[in-house]
């Protein structure tokens, strides 16, 4: 007994679609791993980036003695003549010093890679077509990084201190202990760099479709409230010409 040709169609089209891809597979799900696969690449990458680290570490410690002086010069050279010097009270506060700041010299060397390591690590959620964003923003977040350290070194912490030194009667005078200046100095360079990734950060989710315009446009005044917030503790003084260095470019940013 034969089937009626609209049965038939019926059938071979249920046999058909048996055999056909589906289009609604996420290729997110396919690479799918579990929690201690996660956890496994995040200790692989930790381990290679404290590698690199280390390395750097070394070559940035044979050169930390120019690296002394240039930090020190945005202070120095706002004090007057004869009294260019910074003070130490503990034996041991030059030898960390130059150990805090071989580190972070060394952090920013290798920024770059730290960058690729972060986009590894975030890469399996992604889209095959937003993995192709991996060159601009390791290119884009270091040098927004460094953009945000010389802008900090030659703005910021110059008008800043500049301030503070002539803060109060003229004729008091400056002792300032070197583990003072360089805790105050390092968070400076740091929490700048780090503020001037935010346009990184902000046009990848708008690839990633998780803001837009919109979005933020309707959210700007509480952009600035944190602007504001960011910018009163990164700077170094609380007078409004300073706070508005920071908290300007962090708005538009």
């Amino acid at each position: 007994m034969t089937h009626p040709p609209d049965a038939k169609k019926s059938d071979e089209g249920e046999f058909e679609s048996g055999h056909r891809e589906d289009p609604l597979v996420d290729p997110i799900e396919e690479s799918r791993m579990p929690l201690w696969g996660h956890l496994h690449e995040l200790r692989q990458g930790m381990i290679r980036s404290l590698v690199i680290v280390s390395l750097a570490f070394c070559v940035s410690y044979s050169y930390v003695d120019p690296l002394i002086v240039f930090l020190e010069r945005p202070l120095l050279d706002l004090l007057p003549e004869g009294s260019r010097h910074l003070y130490f009270t503990g034996l041991t506060d030059k030898f960390f010093i130059y150990l805090k700041v071989s580190f972070l010299a060394a952090a920013c060397l290798v920024s770059p890679y730290l960058l690729y390591e972060v986009w590894r690590f975030i890469s399996p959620a992604l889209h095959k077509h937003e993995r192709k964003f991996a060159g601009p923003f390791i290119f884009l977040g270091s040098f927004a990084f460094f953009l945000g350290l010389a802008f900090s070194y030659y703005v910021v912490i110059p008008f800043g201190y500049k301030f503070l030194l002539e803060f109060g009667s003229p004729t008091d005078q400056a002792m300032i202990t070197l583990t003072e200046y360089f805790s105050l100095t390092l968070k400076m360079l740091l929490a700048l760099g780090l503020v001037f990734e935010v346009p990184v950060v902000m046009v990848l989710l708008g690839k990633f479709g998780i803001i837009n315009a919109p979005m933020l446009q309707k959210n700007r005044h509480y952009a600035f409230v944190v602007s504001s917030v960011v910018a009163a503790i990164a700077t170094p003084s609380p007078d409004a010409f300073t706070m508005l260095l920071v908290m300007v470019p962090l708005y538009c940013l």
